[in-house]
């Protein structure tokens, strides 16, 4: 694996819960009239029956498991608290300089029934501010310049060998942040245009966000639906923020915004989750 030492700003997610469907069935009675005749005769009834619908509920965690210094992973506050269930959770990284990255790893569970699950960067959201304006920096009309410049790729596993101080512990790069679908099987150095050795473009946060504001269903190796549940059945995988070491000052004190929402849709007879999104 490679070494390396080379995040947003504001960053929040929430969390929707959804009811299986439900139904009603009616239970239509007819009688007889009965003779005079003493027939044998015997009665069973099944009282107080009913029916109740499944319920589906999505709960989903962050944490901020690796980091380029001491001081990138105490300038990353997660408020009011990791889980999302029933509240926002909001994510600030302050004050990143170049060279400084994050590896932030989500966890999202769907408890009680199995369920899919979707990930969209919200449109509406979505925001690149121009901040400060010192005297080194060039480019100073809005927007900001921090979301084509900070890298935001996805990634299915971090096995951590470094003790949370490397980005080669990520692996399996996802094709929805790789502008060249190479596969990479591991983290690689990228240049300032996001390029690796290997043929990768990683997304900028702006790229990133056109890909996932329409939505991206949560997928297995075979490129199916995955099917979330809880415990070893939950989800698990791994954004990576980077700011290239040769970024210059057109960046400074700029501020990208992002929401991140993750819906949950039933698996039971349900063969186009989200409507085949």
């Amino acid at each position: 694996m490679t070494g390396d030492n080379d995040s947003t700003d504001g960053v929040r997610f929430t969390r929707r819960s959804l009811l299986a469907g439900l139904g009603t069935i009616g239970v239509a009675g007819a009688g007889a009239g009965l003779g005079t005749t003493a027939l044998f005769s015997d009665e069973e009834s099944f009282a107080d029956t009913q029916l109740s619908a499944g319920a589906l509920n999505l709960r989903v965690t962050v944490d901020n498991i690796a980091h380029s210094t001491p001081t990138v992973r105490d300038n990353t506050a997660i408020t009011p608290k990791d889980t999302a269930d029933g509240e926002a959770v909001t994510i600030t990284v302050s004050d990143l300089k170049p060279g400084d990255w994050l590896v932030l790893e989500w966890n999202p569970e769907v408890i009680a029934n199995p369920g899919y699950v979707r990930v969209t960067s919200v449109d509406e959201d979505y925001s690149n501010t121009e901040g400060l304006t010192p005297d080194s920096e060039t480019d100073t009309d809005p927007p900001g310049d921090l979301g084509d410049a900070l890298l935001s790729t996805i990634w299915a596993s971090y096995e951590d060998l470094s003790g949370g101080i490397s980005r080669g512990d990520l692996a399996g790069l996802d094709t929805t942040t790789d502008n060249e679908d190479t596969g990479l099987s591991e983290w690689e150095r990228p240049d300032l245009d996001g390029v690796t050795a290997s043929g990768a473009h990683y997304t900028t946060m702006n790229e990133a966000h056109e890909v996932y504001r329409s939505g991206v269903v949560l997928r297995d190796g075979n490129g199916e639906p995955l099917t979330v549940g809880t415990n070893s059945e939950a989800a698990w995988f791994y954004q990576l923020l980077e700011l290239p070491i040769r970024v210059g000052n057109d960046v400074q004190g700029d501020q990208v915004t992002f929401t991140l929402r993750f819906d949950a849709e039933q698996t039971r007879n349900n063969a186009t989750p989200f409507g085949g999104a």
